[in-house]
């Protein structure tokens, strides 16, 4: 039988790859949102050009669609202070306007949303669990904990299914446009330039990185499962300091790094180490990743 899925956000980075991964699924009929005039990405969707802060386009959805994969949101850390209505308005009031709207649906699908690592209080050298100890430095990460507490919220008073996915670090791009995204991209955009990769202090931070179709993988087949309604889960991936990151990407392209002072915003914005445990994602899926961080930079 034919299920109806919809994302929302299908024209981002992650939301392009969530797109190319749920057609996949020969069984799956899928239908994009967002706010430009045309799908961006490669694949053929069925779209629709929706504003998730109108209120009156929102009420236009029917009862369609048996998962919403919730990829609509701004992203950013010092802009979210510039923009922080913006910000505000689509993370949180977008968000709000689906859920309100979708409580009057006799049949409600059930909402997939991805959140970030900026959710935490980094630890030096520490795996973070998902119950961790939170901290939020950003009007960013605090838009992204309140939109799990508020999907939370409406499980408990009206009986709606979510599961929630944090990102640590994605890399790679099977879609569209640049080879990476975010940091990965950072360094390999200096790289392919022949520029040195620059890095903060010593590099020796450490994040846990994903390529972007695993991060998708283990969104599609853990929220699928039953035991996943209601909880939040880390996204599993290998765990590297950005200087060795940077060394590999450095060394294949033949450019220097470049160690530079901590500007005192980015210091005092910084985190800290990001090491996700997966092993909550892990019982539920025992093999998480497919990629391997060094073999697709020596690719």
């Amino acid at each position: 039988m034919m299920s109806n899925v919809a994302v929302f956000g299908c024209n981002g980075y992650l939301g392009q790859h969530m797109v190319h991964t749920l057609l996949l699924q020969k069984e799956l009929a899928v239908t994009g949102f967002d706010l430009q005039e045309a799908y961006a990405g490669t694949d053929y969707i069925t779209y629709r050009k929706l504003d998730i802060t109108d209120v009156a386009q929102v009420k236009t959805l029917g009862e369609d669609f048996d998962t919403i994969y919730y990829f609509t949101g701004l992203t950013g850390t010092d802009i979210s202070f510039e923009r922080y209505e913006l910000f505000v308005n689509v993370n949180e009031m977008g968000l709000l306007h689906l859920l309100q709207h979708l409580r009057g649906f006799s049949k409600r699908p059930k909402i997939v949303f991805p959140s970030t690592r900026l959710v935490y209080k980094g630890v030096a050298d520490k795996p973070l669990a998902e119950d961790d100890e939170k901290e939020f430095k950003t009007i960013y990460a605090s838009s992204k904990y309140n939109g799990e507490q508020y999907l939370e919220m409406y499980r408990n008073l009206f009986g709606f299914d979510y599961t929630v996915f944090r990102v640590c670090v994605p890399y790679a791009n099977i879609v569209a446009g640049a080879l990476s995204y975010g940091t990965v991209g950072f360094f390999l955009g200096k790289a392919q330039q022949g520029e040195p990769i620059s890095l903060f202090g010593d590099g020796e931070l450490k994040r846990t990185f994903t390529h972007v179709m695993d991060i998708c993988r283990q969104i599609l087949l853990v929220s699928a499962m039953p035991e996943s309604n209601g909880r939040v889960f880390n996204i599993d991936g290998e765990t590297y300091s950005l200087k060795d990151v940077a060394s590999l990407i450095a060394e294949k392209y033949g450019v220097p790094l470049q160690f530079v002072p901590w500007p005192p915003k980015a210091l005092q914005l910084e985190s800290g180490d990001t090491i996700f445990d997966g092993s909550r994602i892990r019982s539920l899926l025992p093999q998480t990743i497919k990629y391997s961080l060094q073999e697709w930079i020596h690719a």
